[in-house]
C-alpha cells in the first residue's frame, strides 16, 4: 500500500472535514428556527445523502415553527441514465433549460426512488407528530430536481411559495409576531435610584 492510501493518511485527510461538521452542525437549528418552509435536498444518485439528510437534519426541525412545511427534494437528475429530465424539456414538458443543456456528464442510473423520498416525507411527520391528514400529501412535498438545468425549480419554490403565503397571513391573524423589532426600541432614561447612583 503506497502512503498515499494508508489507513493513517486517510483518517487524517476525513478527520478535518467531519470536525468541520461536528462544528457548525450545531449552527443548522439557527436556519430552521421559526421557519414556515424548510427545503430537504438529497442527491437522486446517491442513496447515502438521503441517510445522511435524515441522520443529520431530522432533529434540526425542532426548531421549526409548528406548521412548518417541509419539501423532500431529489437534485441531479439530470444525471439520470434515462435522461428523464432532459427527454421531457425536449419534448416541452419541463421548465426549460437553464444556463444550457447537457454538458456531456456521465449518465447513471438512478438510485433513489421517489418512494424513498415519500417514505422519509412520511418519517418527518412521525418525527414532529403531525397527522397526515392535516397536513400536504407526500406528493405534493417531494420533488425531483436539477439545479444545473432548472428542471422542475420553479415548480418547487412556486408549490412552496402558494402554501406559505396562507400560512404566514394565518400567523399575521392570530397575533403579535415573534419577532422583535430593534428598530423601535428605546434607550431606558437613567433614574437615581438604587445602590450606585
Amino acid at each position: 500500500m503506497s502512503p498515499h492510501h494508508s489507513p493513517s493518511t486517510l483518517r487524517r485527510s476525513h478527520g478535518p472535514s467531519s470536525t468541520w461538521r461536528e462544528q457548525f452542525h450545531g449552527l443548522g437549528s439557527m436556519y430552521c428556527r421559526g421557519a414556515a418552509a424548510v427545503i430537504l435536498t438529497y442527491d437522486v444518485n446517491h442513496p447515502q445523502s438521503l441517510v445522511e439528510l435524515e441522520d443529520r437534519f431530522l432533529g434540526l426541525t425542532d426548531t421549526a415553527n409548528t406548521d412548518c412545511l417541509f419539501a423532500i427534494v431529489g437534485n441531479k437528475v439530470d444525471l439520470l441514465e434515462d435522461g428523464t429530465a432532459d427527454s421531457q424539456e425536449k419534448e416541452g414538458l419541463g421548465p426549460g433549460v437553464a444556463g444550457g443543456g447537457s454538458s456531456g456528464s456521465p449518465k447513471v442510473p438512478k438510485q433513489v426512488q421517489p418512494e424513498d423520498a415519500v417514505a422519509f416525507y412520511k418519517k418527518i411527520l412521525k418525527y414532529k407528530m403531525l397527522d397526515e391528514k392535516d397536513v400536504p400529501a407526500a406528493e405534493q412535498m417531494c420533488f425531483e430536481t436539477s439545479a444545473k438545468t432548472g428542471y422542475n425549480v420553479d415548480l418547487l419554490f412556486e408549490t412552496l411559495f402558494d402554501m406559505v403565503v396562507p400560512v404566514i397571513l394565518r400567523q399575521r391573524a392570530q397575533g403579535p409576531p415573534q419577532t422583535v423589532d430593534i428598530t423601535s426600541y428605546k434607550t431606558p432614561r437613567r433614574t437615581r435610584s438604587g445602590c450606585c447612583a
